[in-house]
């Protein structure tokens, strides 16, 4: 029987959602693609940074007066981000905001400033979706929610029948299916992000990959690393990305800001998670965890990783 392929592009979650899906049965992929981006719209309006009514706006308003209960897609984003700030010791921590705020990064939410002291263990889940905060504290949910956006639109094509898909948003991805071959997987060059670097493929698995390069160059000073550190506040620009290999995207992105801010020591964490990540810097060092060419279709390390 014949497959029919779709390949839909529509702009959420602060950047460009790719999904591609390929199916026999036509009308039923249709269907499937358009529930996967309805999905991918409610997570957006759920925990959008900018929107006065999202359920983030509503949490930096009155959460810190009495606990709020919140959507589920919120709950559960909320749920993951504070189970990685609690086995991370805090290095990933939601409550970053202050600090993009403060430098431009994210506008100035509607509600009382932030204890200076806030931090993910003033964040309360309670019981029927409910969230309270100790004190007022402004949250970042953006990539996180961004890799769990990716996480529901790929179940849900796999809850219509779809055979094979991916779901692609700024970077961030997640495969799946039986393809003819494993899907090619490039990062942009950290010493020129307008030029690509061919990692290997991969198939069955989300990736994800932070820069620390997007918002300046290593060589310029006065730019700073979207990868924000919880314990000291924005830092230099680093030249370098990060990319994690896992089963979830949410979980894949999570884990490229606590391996940026890590290195090496991040290991048990990717243990763990039974996921892999490897380090670029500037201008071709590839640092690797020892899973991670064969995660990517090597059989050991390459010879070279530029094209």
């Amino acid at each position: 029987m014949s497959e029919t392929t779709l390949r839909r592009l529509r702009p959420w979650l602060g950047t460009y959602v790719a999904i591609e899906a390929s199916s026999p049965d036509a009308d039923r992929l249709s269907l499937a693609v358009e529930a996967a981006f309805s999905d991918v719209a409610a997570i957006h309006v759920a925990m959008s940074f900018q929107s006065m009514a999202s359920d983030l706006a509503r949490l930096h308003r009155d959460a810190h007066r009495a606990p709020l209960r919140v959507g589920w897609h919120t709950w559960a984003v909320l749920e993951l981000a504070i189970h990685l700030a609690r086995l991370s010791d805090g290095v990933f921590d939601p409550s970053i905001a202050p600090h993009l705020v403060r430098r431009g990064a994210l506008p100035r939410p509607d509600g009382p400033e932030p204890d200076a002291g806030a931090n993910w263990r003033d964040i309360e889940l309670l019981d029927d979706q409910r969230v309270h905060f100790r004190c007022p504290l402004w949250l970042d949910l953006g990539g996180i929610a961004k890799g769990y956006a990716i996480d529901r639109a790929a179940e849900t094509l796999l809850g219509h029948g779809v055979r094979r898909g991916i779901v692609n948003a700024g970077g961030d991805l997640r495969v799946f299916g039986d393809w003819p071959g494993a899907l090619p997987l490039t990062v942009r060059d950290p010493a020129d992000p307008a030029k690509s670097i061919p990692l290997g493929r991969v198939r069955d698995c989300a990736v994800a990959t932070s820069g620390e390069f997007l918002l300046g160059r290593a060589d310029s000073p006065g730019d700073l690393s979207p990868i924000v550190d919880p314990r000291r506040g924005p830092r230099p620009a680093q030249g370098r990305s990060v990319t994690v290999i896992a089963g979830s995207c949410a979980i894949a992105d999570g884990l490229t800001k606590i391996v940026g801010l890590l290195g090496s020591a991040a290991q048990p964490l990717l243990t763990h998670f039974a996921a892999t990540a490897a380090i670029l810097e500037v201008p071709d060092t590839v640092h690797a965890a020892a899973d991670f060419w064969a995660a990517a279709g090597h059989a050991g390390p390459p010879g070279a990783c530029h094209a």
